[in-house]
């Protein structure tokens, strides 16, 4: 059953879940979640990892692949080939026929991001590949 509720958001930009939405969810003290803004449509969508860790860290990555068939399989199969589970992914096409970009959250690989990158781009066929590291939330 949906719950809704009315919230503020304070001074510092911070807003508490009631604790019934948490408990419903599942969510603890140091539970990821996940938002994703959508300005078109003025929607803030908030949503629980339940399946990650509590000191898990991800980071998000910009792939350019060609815009073909396969070429996102191709790229998706690095990840598989590590065991890295996806929790956010979204191709654009760049230019039809030519170029994409897919835009993805992971945990971090076992393996340096030098390394990681190198993967990325001879076996999934990447042109370009940018990792945003995390940083200290703003307090």
């Amino acid at each position: 059953m949906k719950e809704t509720e009315i919230l503020k958001i304070d001074s510092r930009g911070r807003i508490v879940i009631p604790r019934s939405m948490r408990k419903g969810l599942g969510l603890k003290e140091n539970s990821h979640i996940m938002l994703i803004s959508n300005p078109e449509e003025n929607e803030l969508r908030i949503i629980p990892l339940p399946f990650s860790e509590e000191n898990q860290t991800f980071i998000k990555i910009r792939i350019i692949i060609a815009d073909e068939p396969g070429a996102l399989g191709q790229v998706a199969k690095v990840f598989g080939d590590l065991k890295l589970s996806l929790l956010y992914g979204q191709e654009v096409v760049i230019k039809k026929g030519q170029e994409a970009e897919w835009n993805v959250i992971s945990p971090f690989p076992n393996i340096p991001l030098e390394d990681f990158k190198k993967l990325i781009m001879e076996k999934g066929g990447a042109r370009n590949v940018i990792i945003e590291l995390p940083t200290k939330q703003e307090r």
